[in-house]
């Protein structure tokens, strides 16, 4: 179970209501035009009474090997 920070609701955390949030450390305009990665990847959902958004964890990135490969054949 959830719960809500603000009102207290407490809800359970639905798979149908779940999203992925980021944050890149930037705020305002500098954020639509920045090409830097996230810094940090959320799990989250939205409180069904008042919808204020929680961040139930962090994520963490999966690990993609091919990259490594491609990147150790070009030099």
């Amino acid at each position: 179970m959830l719960k809500c920070k603000i009102c207290g609701t407490e809800f359970p955390p639905v798979k149908e209501r779940h999203y992925i949030c980021r944050d890149n450390g930037k705020i305002r305009l500098v954020t639509a035009f920045g090409a830097n990665n996230e810094e940090s990847l959320f799990d989250s959902f939205d409180c069904p009474m008042c919808g204020c958004q929680i961040i139930a964890q962090d994520r963490k990135r999966t690990y993609c090997s091919v990259k490594v490969e491609k990147e150790a054949d070009e030099t």
